[in-house]
């Protein structure tokens, strides 16, 4: 089922892959930081650590951030999307409709390459990664390879039996045919996505990058990468791939 997924997502980013979403983010669409203000400047005021954490929280020493993390087998996930934001993301990460309640609520929504933390030239053209990419992860944690999602597919399965309503959080999903439990602690939200300069599926969906770039036949020259998704209407994930000019949320890995 999951390969069936992955066809049909494929598909359609194949038939659309002549569209160019990275239009950027207008005046009246918000500032760089994708924050609605329109101000056109680039603010980050980062703050310190605490100097405890909470059982089961780590701190993003950049910014200050502090996220809950969950194991699930041997794998130590972030139990967040990431929020982290410098000034080198202008216009490749956005929080959802521009407002930055939604940032602090559902992460933001990065293109794969502010993600991986590389210029944004690499949304046209393979850049070919060996091992494990912090990008804009936490120090200690990467961004997750398609083989890392895999077997969190499998723990969970093996575990749990269902994997979607056993990684999505029990609050804020529009509920169909199997409710969340969030059996793990992984807590996906659903955050929806930019696809094609357009927000879409809040309370819907929720899509992760993986690092590893599409080299299918549909692909193209090096403009997709793979994904991860979630949805309420099915008990397995998703997989597939998306141009990397579109923006889906950030899940680190240890």
């Amino acid at each position: 089922m999951k390969k069936l997924m992955y066809l049909l997502v494929t598909a359609i980013s194949c038939i659309l892959v002549a569209c160019d979403s990275d239009s950027g983010t207008s005046a009246s669409e918000g500032n760089e930081n994708g924050n609605g203000s329109g101000s056109g400047s680039c603010t980050v005021e980062p703050k310190a650590c605490p100097e405890s954490l909470a059982e089961g929280t780590i701190c993003d020493s950049r910014d200050g951030t502090v996220y809950k993390v969950a194991k699930v087998g041997d794998m130590t996930w972030l139990a967040e999307n990431l929020r982290y934001y410098d000034c080198n993301m202008d216009k490749t990460t956005w929080c959802y409709d521009n407002k930055q309640e939604n940032c602090e609520k559902y992460g933001r929504l990065y293109s794969w390459t502010a993600a991986m933390g590389l210029d944004k030239s690499f949304q046209k053209k393979f850049a070919d990664l060996n091992g494990p990419t912090q990008g804009a992860c936490p120090e200690g944690f990467h961004i997750p390879n398609y083989d890392e999602w895999n077997l969190l597919d499998s723990l969970v399965e093996a575990e749990y039996h269902y994997v979607s309503p056993s990684l999505r959080s029990k609050t804020g999903w529009t509920e169909r045919d199997y409710p969340a439990t969030d059996t793990t602690g992984f807590g996906a939200l659903p955050a929806g996505k930019r696809w094609l300069s357009k927000f879409d599926g809040l309370g819907e969906e929720t899509i992760f990058w993986a690092a590893d770039e599409d080299h299918t036949e549909f692909s193209g020259d090096g403009g997709n990468a793979m994904l991860y998704s979630l949805d309420a209407r099915f008990h397995f994930s998703g997989g597939g791939s998306y141009m990397k000019n579109d923006a889906v949320s950030v899940r680190c890995v240890k």
